[in-house]
């Protein structure tokens, strides 16, 4: 279908785009083609030639300065992708019992089958979950108040809420360090100089890099 001069039918590697741009927002830095690249393990000029044919789509915009930005269109059609991501996620761990650091690989596969008919009633057979197994939200349009770990002052604790780094070698070390959501954390210290962060877990100290920090969502304790 074709509106405005844009079409609204999106490949699944758009999707992909789409996607890998919303998780470079969530943690805090700016969609470019190189960052892009290093996203989705491609070239540079492959990225900045899919940004292009995106921005042909209305699906976002582009700048040298600003980077990528989703459009309301791609931000809509992101919303809805990562939503049936958390929702494969979800089935894969609590249906099938895929280790929680395996589960995003499979369900980049798994989330262009589940359409509008089948999304209800997956929902309904996983009992309608709030977050995927590394604790983002199903309803990408919530607000939390979670705090970064990285803002936390030494001798302050919060409750693991999410994990923004999803990917495989992220997951399995921090399941080896106990830190997953509902993890109680505290900050012992804070090495000078962008050093990393000294935290305990059940009762074991553990040195966090500040990139590692900065991906982790807390609850903080009052």
């Amino acid at each position: 279908m074709v509106m405005n001069g844009a079409t609204r039918e999106v490949t699944p590697q758009a999707e992909e785009y789409l996607e890998a741009m919303c998780r470079i927002g969530d943690r805090g830095e700016v969609a470019t083609p190189t960052e892009l690249a290093r996203e989705l393990d491609i070239s540079p000029p492959a990225a900045l030639g899919m940004i292009r044919r995106m921005a042909d789509q209305q699906l976002l915009t582009y700048s040298r300065q600003d980077g990528a930005r989703l459009t309301e269109l791609g931000r809509q059609r992101a919303d809805t992708l990562r939503r049936r991501h958390r929702l494969a996620e979800c089935l894969l761990t609590d249906l099938l019992g895929v280790p929680w650091e395996r589960v995003h690989d499979i369900a980049c596969r798994f989330e262009h089958v589940i359409d509008e008919e089948v999304e209800p009633y997956l929902t309904e057979a996983l009992d309608h979950p709030a977050t995927c197994p590394h604790g983002n939200p199903l309803d990408t349009s919530a607000c939390d108040t979670w705090a970064r770990l990285t803002t936390l002052a030494p001798g302050q604790s919060g409750r693991l809420r999410r994990v923004v780094d999803e990917t495989e070698p992220a997951l399995d070390y921090l399941a080896r360090l106990g830190l997953r959501p509902g993890a109680r954390v505290t900050v012992c210290e804070l090495a000078p100089f962008d050093g990393p962060l000294t935290v305990e877990v059940s009762g074991e100290r553990h040195a966090l890099s500040r990139a590692m920090a900065d991906c982790l969502l807390v609850e903080v304790e009052k």
